[in-house]
């Protein structure tokens, strides 16, 4: 008998989400997405930019007669109001929904970004508008910068927040993840792979162990992985119901792995 896969609270959005969620950009078809699911995942994050907006095609397909039972996030790259709004109206339209849970300001990664994105007439200005308008339900923040996005987080603007973690890259720690616990806010993971580099290197840990790794951290609330192989995409999901607790002895080793890996440039 399948087991569910564990559920926890999104922070301050009170949303309850699958410990594992499908990240966007990869996965080739609605049928692919649809097999996640199926699996019992009910997290979904893309953007407007994956695939030139066929991400998000291919996801409205896929999640087609089953959108209230899932929790589903997109992104804007726009850093202007007109440019947010006109980007969430394409979303809506190709994911074949009138909302979204969680609507993201991307990529905020620079300081330049992040001042016109949150300044007058910028992003988050509509993002609101959105918000009060029942289009969207929650604004996050998302950046592969730990210290910009951190300062993001700061701000008290948002209610999640998406960055880089796993047993390589661990600067998170000490940077967005205690400005995250601060303000309450929902804390996803991506890259617990790193692109999969991490776990398909000669002789590494069983991959599950990596989104272990990331869920014992007790500021993150979930981890999403792009479905690159539907079938790898599975067997974590398989192994995550079965548990998400990590040993000491496998902490320590996937964080030797990891140090290794990285020092040897592997992992860019």
């Amino acid at each position: 008998m399948r087991r569910d896969l564990p559920r926890t609270i999104l922070g301050r959005t009170g949303l309850e989400v699958t410990r594992l969620g499908v990240g966007g950009a990869y996965c080739e078809s609605a049928e692919g997405y649809g097999q996640a699911l199926d699996a019992g995942v009910n997290y979904v994050d893309t953007a407007r930019a994956y695939l030139d907006g066929e991400d998000e095609r291919r996801i409205g397909e896929a999640i087609a007669g089953r959108r209230d039972a899932l929790v589903l996030a997109t992104k804007s790259g726009e850093r202007d109001a007109a440019g947010l709004r006109r980007e969430l109206e394409i979303s809506l339209r190709l994911l074949g929904t009138d909302y979204v849970d969680v609507y993201q300001l991307h990529h905020l990664n620079t300081a330049e970004h992040r001042d016109r994105a949150l300044g007058p007439g910028g992003a988050l200005e509509a993002a609101r508008q959105a918000r009060e308008e029942g289009l969207i339900r929650f604004i996050g923040v998302t950046g592969h910068d730990w210290i910009q996005v951190r300062m993001a987080v700061e701000t008290g603007a948002f209610d999640t927040v998406l960055c880089w973690y796993n047993s390589a890259m661990k600067e998170p720690e000490s940077t967005v993840f205690p400005a995250a616990q601060v303000e309450g806010m929902g804390v996803v993971a991506m890259n617990a792979g790193r692109n999969d580099k991490l776990f398909l290197a000669s002789g590494a840990p069983a991959k599950e162990l990596f989104y272990r790794y990331v869920l014992s951290n007790q500021a993150v609330h979930l981890t999403v992985m792009g479905l690159r192989d539907v079938g790898r995409f599975l067997d974590v999901a398989a192994a995550l119901a079965e548990s998400t607790e990590i040993t000491a002895a496998e902490r320590r080793l996937l964080e030797q792995h990891g140090t290794e890996m990285r020092g040897a440039g592997k992992l860019e």
